[in-house]
């Protein structure tokens, strides 16, 4: 019984790691990613077309490191990006809302440790 249980978890972990190298976005994703990104809001057929461009050079002074599993995309020595699963992390964003959500929990570890109990003597 261990045995099989052993066998399935190490099925799923195969298969796992397979939809994360057959999905790994590459160079064209993220151009597409950048430029969709970057003319989302656009109103007019001019400002699209520039901005267009603008995210096409972007791009360019772009370095991509293709690993098996995922992808980062540097610019000037610096990952901004990681391409996992079929989707863009930008890598500052991550770190802010890992910032955001350590400050929540230290304020609230601050006012659950400022609570006292009231034993009844």
């Amino acid at each position: 019984m261990h045995t099989m249980k052993s066998a399935i978890i190490f099925v799923l972990f195969l298969l796992l790691i397979g939809a994360a190298a057959l999905t790994r976005p590459g160079e064209e994703d993220f151009k597409r990613f950048i430029v969709a990104k970057s003319t989302q809001n656009d109103s007019n057929i001019l400002k699209a077309g520039w901005d267009q461009y603008q995210a096409e050079d972007f791009v360019k002074k772009c370095t991509f490191n293709n690993r098996i599993l995922w992808t980062s995309v540097q610019q000037d020595g610096k990952t901004i990006y990681t391409g996992a699963f079929s989707h863009w992390f930008n890598r500052d964003e991550v770190a802010k809302r890992v910032n955001a959500a350590k400050q929540d929990a230290e304020a609230i570890k601050d006012k659950v440790g400022s609570i006292k109990i009231e034993t009844g003597k």
